[in-house]
């Protein structure tokens, strides 16, 4: 998939690295464990699911496995987070998983992370925390859908047809249950806000389909030690 992406798309000169995890279900099964408070327990959903830990800890992971959602993410320093579950929801469909991870591309691309922080520590920092809160929030949602946006063109130009990221924000909502309004306190558009926005834009892209773009050469290597799959970018 990544390789697909880089061949329609420039990705950047700097490594991409893509690695397996828990889930974030699994930090929510170390809380109810009393493993860690509520928001110290990424260390959990960061866990490698093909190592053992003992039998606590395994079976958080097999649960998370069985019963959590797609819902990856990505960091500042360029790895993408795919929980280890996303792969038995998906399921055959390989392009809704391209979606997904060209969406976190598009995070790291557009340095998504150190802006927020940014604005919230520079831009805003003079406002009321109350609507400081508010505009962090809305900035949050913001990106969302700047990523929605530009995943729907990164795949456009990989050779996907039709509203493929539409189809993938539906499948992504329904398959976790979340059917969840926008509120002031929402770190992402709620469905209907979502699905409308990507759907207008794909009006506008199948009116003008996006120039094609000079392809990112570069090579994968994979360490299971760190379970991290990189993408490398070829030096100009």
């Amino acid at each position: 998939m990544v390789s697909r992406l880089a061949a329609h798309n420039d990705l950047g000169t700097s490594p991409i690295g893509l690695s397996i995890n828990n889930g974030s279900y699994a930090g929510t099964l170390a809380q109810m464990r009393g493993y860690c408070k509520e928001a110290d327990c990424d260390f959990f959903a960061q866990l490698n699911p093909y190592k053992s830990y003992g039998k606590d800890w395994d079976e958080i992971g097999r649960q998370s496995y069985t019963l959590g959602d797609i819902g990856a993410w990505s960091t500042s320093s360029g790895t993408i987070e795919v929980p280890r579950t996303a792969f038995r929801i998906y399921g055959r469909h390989i392009g809704w998983l391209g979606c997904t991870v060209a969406h976190e591309i598009a995070h790291i691309q557009r340095n998504h992370v150190f802006m927020a922080n940014y604005y919230s520590n520079n831009t805003i920092r003079s406002a009321p925390d109350k609507t400081k809160g508010e505009l962090s929030y809305a900035k949050s949602r913001e990106q969302e859908l700047e990523a929605d946006r530009d995943s729907a063109v990164m795949m456009a130009r990989a050779g996907y047809k039709g509203r493929i990221c539409v189809d993938d924000l539906v499948f992504l909502h329904k398959s976790s249950g979340d059917g969840s309004a926008t509120e002031s306190d929402s770190t992402h558009p709620g469905y209907d806000e979502r699905i409308k926005a990507l759907a207008a834009f794909y009006e506008k892209l199948e009116k003008n389909p996006p120039a094609k773009s000079n392809p990112t050469k570069g090579h994968l290597t994979y360490s299971p030690a760190d379970n991290l799959l990189s993408f490398i970018p070829t030096k100009p």
